[in-house]
């Protein structure tokens, strides 16, 4: 192996780990995907800058669906409040958002804002199985009718209606349906890092 040959070699390997450390440090930072804030708390630098991590949203919302964030959510993230569709949903009863102390949660309109949106998987909805099985609750459930039946009876998402109340989650009886599989995912979920509702799509693959 000639001298420029063996730089280039040790160059490239310098370089391929940095690229690995910086991935590594990004994720430690900031975790591995975006998560869901409250009302208010959807523009996310505004947000790390100005919440002080006091719990007051979460101790105050009257649905329990605002949990904290730990360290498998990055070190910035940590002790930050998230939405957690499993546990409750949200009513924009605007109670995080009047007791923020530093506005880092700001004013919502959930007639014209979203916090996310809701996305069906169609390999772990009920209605989207072979078998048929014809569950509705998500349908039938949405407060803002933002869930329509196809021509078979099976949900399909009107983004323009939806805001990501999460109630469609937080009903969906998948998992407990499913729970042979070991997921904790349900069938419909609100999933954060959808800023254009033009980029939303139906994942899996289930029924035809």
């Amino acid at each position: 192996m000639n001298e420029i040959t063996r730089r280039t070699l040790i160059a490239g390997s310098a370089g391929g780990a940095a690229m690995l450390a910086v991935g590594g440090i990004t994720k430690y930072a900031f975790g591995e995907t975006p998560l869901l804030r409250p009302p208010g708390g959807q523009d996310e630098d505004h947000f790390i800058a100005a919440c002080i991590k006091c719990d007051r949203c979460r101790s105050i919302c009257p649905l329990n669906c605002i949990a904290v964030a730990n360290m498998n959510d990055g070190l910035l993230n940590a002790r930050t409040p998230k939405l957690d569709y499993r546990i409750g949903y949200c009513d924009f009863c605007n109670l995080c958002i009047e007791c923020c102390p530093t506005g880092a949660l700001r004013s919502f309109d959930p007639e014209q804002e979203w916090i996310a949106p809701a996305v069906i998987d169609r390999d772990l909805c009920i209605a989207h199985q072979p078998e048929g099985v014809g569950c509705r609750r998500c349908i039938d459930g949405c407060p803002f009718e933002a869930i329509r039946a196809d021509d078979f009876g099976r949900p399909v998402v009107e983004v323009e209606k939806c805001n990501g109340c999460g109630y469609c989650e937080y009903i969906c009886p998948s998992n407990s349906y499913r729970v042979f599989t070991g997921t904790r995912k349900r069938g419909i979920t609100v999933q954060a890092g959808n800023a254009s509702r033009d980029s939303v799509a139906v994942l899996g693959g289930g029924a035809t």
